[in-house]
């Protein structure tokens, strides 16, 4: 199927999680329904919303059409990365594309075993898939696959990966880093892997009002997990305490291995855990900080999307982790620093930074990073897919 670039088209987002949730998942997805042409007619396919999520109302589209699929025998406590909502949402893009024939069907994972659907309505639907993986599948650097059901997801992955990425017409990927280790697993799939970055929607970060703070500011905004390690940057920031006043406040809710490593480090009074708060907030705690923190997992496939709110806050950012996807873009900004996720490092790092007291993130590249942007070149993909 070939297109026109001047006829507007109809295309289908599929993707499990989307707004009223409000996790990265369900952005990426929300953002693209609202930044592709306003000629295109965009239907969306997702879950029933979880309405114990939090919900900040920004991300809906006007126009866009959403179809709602329950996923079967919903509240089972073993979910196995839902692959029973694969079954009705593949009735659903039958009988929608049946009624409406659409030019292009895009699917987002994760979960993954869902992009199943892709495989079978392949067979079934003469159209374009594009699949899309927020973070890498088989090759995700940080499974534990430790577990009996670990073992046997791992296994059923190594499966269906292969055949779900040769029946899509295109890859979107959401970093450099994962394109090429799925460039270096799958080469002959070389050529329909495209990077499609996540970014920052300007709209979500509106100008606040912010009150001068005494002493230097570094905040981190979201989750740390189990695989990023804080240790040595709450080291560092131990370190230079006698030398500066350095304060951190952690935007998101508490973890308890964040909380152990202030205590051992004796930082009660230089640490703030604010919750969970609003977007207007989490501007606010940006906006009034001198310095955002990232921290890699220690994969170069690795993008943290903290790093495009930092951006669309023009706030100085240090990036403690490898060479890679992360700081190549943290790089490309005046005042962007990385460093290895080390705390001598680190250290040197934060007191230059300290030293230079940048007032802003400086000269850079912004206009790339927006979630415009990335929308316009998942559109170059579906108009030239089959080019």
């Amino acid at each position: 199927m070939s297109f026109d670039p001047f006829v507007p088209k109809r295309v289908l987002l599929i993707g499990y999680h989307y707004p009223p949730e409000a996790g990265v998942g369900a952005i990426r997805i929300a953002k693209f329904a609202k930044y592709l042409p306003d000629r295109w007619d965009i239907h969306v396919i997702t879950s029933q919303p979880n309405h114990n999520d939090y919900s900040s109302g920004i991300f809906d589209r006007d126009g866009a059409t959403i179809h709602r699929v329950q996923e079967p025998f919903d509240g089972f406590e073993n979910n196995f990365d839902n692959i029973r909502w694969s079954a009705p949402v593949t009735w659903e893009v039958y009988n929608l594309h049946k009624n409406l024939n659409f030019d292009c069907i895009w699917q987002t994972g994760n979960p993954f075993l869902p992009l199943l659907t892709v495989f079978i309505c392949n067979k079934l639907i003469d159209t374009n898939f594009i699949v899309d993986l927020r973070d890498s599948w088989t090759l995700h650097p940080y499974i534990d696959l430790t577990t009996i059901f670990g073992d046997f997801y791992g296994k059923t992955s190594r499966i269906l990966e292969p055949r779900v990425l040769r029946a899509a017409d295109a890859i979107t990927v959401a970093t450099d880093g994962i394109n090429e280790a799925y460039a270096n697993s799958y080469p002959e799939m070389k050529s329909k892997l495209y990077t499609v970055e996540n970014g920052y929607d300007r709209n979500d970060f509106p100008k606040v009002e912010t009150e001068p703070r005494e002493g230097f500011d570094v905040v981190y905004v979201g989750k740390f997990s189990d695989f990023r390690d804080p240790e040595p940057f709450l080291k560092a920031l131990s370190d230079i305490q006698s030398q500066r006043n350095v304060s951190f406040v952690h935007v998101g809710n508490p973890e308890k291995h964040v909380e152990d490593t202030v205590r051992r480090y004796d930082l009660e009074q230089s640490y703030e855990c604010t919750g969970y708060v609003g977007r207007n907030e989490v501007a606010r705690w940006i906006q009034r900080s001198d310095l955002g923190l990232a921290v890699s997992g220690g994969s170069p496939q690795e993008m943290t999307t903290k790093i495009f709110d930092y951006i669309a806050c023009k706030t100085a950012i240090l990036g403690c982790g490898p060479e890679g996807s992360m700081t190549e873009v943290i790089e490309r900004f005046e005042f962007g620093y990385v460093a290895s996720n080390e705390t001598n490092q680190i250290k040197n790092t934060l007191l230059e930074i300290i030293e230079q007291q940048p007032a802003s993130l400086g000269d850079g590249p912004y206009d790339e990073y927006t979630r415009g942007n990335s929308a316009q070149e998942l559109e170059k993909i579906i108009e030239n897919i089959d080019g």
